[in-house]
């Protein structure tokens, strides 16, 4: 009984799952509730690849997401990073459900640094859906296109665009992957703060606004906080640099599903 009730409230859910788990990633972003696209870092490659370009060390990531406290729905993702003189490329697994919806995501992305302050990237994503023996499965493309631009020593503004090309997921109600656009401007108060505004708009939705901090009150010590609207959320997290190791731990607070924890490891291979 316990695992057709887990099913159907996810089926409820659909939409909010594809959104968060499929293009949100790292305990960062979980965070700081998704205002994500002025981060340039390894998890850039499924954020905003048109940060990813100022990674300057190739890196490893490992992240675990137990969206709202459901096993079924933990979800693991992989992620690998290079720099290539003033590019680097990136890809990226993850997969969530049970053996009645499991999605399976992986892509590959791009970016490179077009002058001195500003930078540009493309990513191509490619998604398994398992609807388990009844429903069979589906497999889909799409892409994104994102840039980053620092518009003065204190401020930066990140773009990203997921799906602009409506890839579908269904015939039936013309069911199709959320397309998604989100602008970001980052302003740093000083060197530990940080302070964080974005714009989400789902072309079928309402928009949503994430606002977030960032505070480092001493060296490879990160304190995070932020909220949402549309769904309300709240985020907090901590992180913090152990040699060529970083460990970030943030939670996500849902207003009617709860909490979804998540951890994320990341390695530089060689600095």
């Amino acid at each position: 009984m316990k695992k057709y009730s887990t099913t159907i409230v996810f089926f409820l859910f659909c939409h909010f799952y594809f959104s968060q788990l499929l293009f949100d990633q790292g305990a960062i972003s979980t965070s700081i509730c998704g205002a994500n696209v002025t981060q340039t870092d390894l998890w850039s490659i499924n954020n905003n690849i048109g940060g990813l370009a100022h990674i300057e060390n190739m890196a490893l990531g490992v992240s675990i997401n137990n969206r709202f406290l459901i096993s079924d729905y933990s979800t693991g993702t992989l992620t690998f990073a290079a720099p290539i003189n003033n590019s680097a490329i990136g890809v990226n697994y993850s997969n969530f459900g049970n053996e009645n919806y499991s999605v399976h995501s992986s892509g590959v992305g791009y970016s490179m640094q077009l002058g001195k302050n500003i930078s540009a990237g493309i990513k191509m994503n490619y998604l398994f859906i398992d609807l388990g023996e009844n429903y069979g499965s589906k497999s889909i493309f799409s892409g994104d296109i994102g840039l980053n631009s620092k518009l003065s020593s204190e401020l930066s503004m990140g773009v990203i665009v997921k799906n602009p090309t409506l890839s579908k997921v269904a015939e039936f109600e013309d069911e199709r992957i959320p397309t998604l656009i989100q602008i970001g401007l980052d302003y740093a108060v000083s060197e530990q703060l940080n302070t964080i505004i974005s714009f989400e708009k789902d072309i079928l939705y309402a928009p949503s606004v994430r606002a977030a901090i960032i505070y480092s009150p001493i060296e490879n010590i990160s304190l995070r906080g932020g909220v949402g609207t549309n769904p309300t959320t709240f985020g907090f997290g901590i992180g913090s640099n152990i040699k060529k190791l970083t460990i970030d731990i943030g939670s996500q607070y849902h207003q009617i599903l709860g909490f979804s924890p998540e951890i994320s490891i990341t390695t530089n291979l060689y600095k």
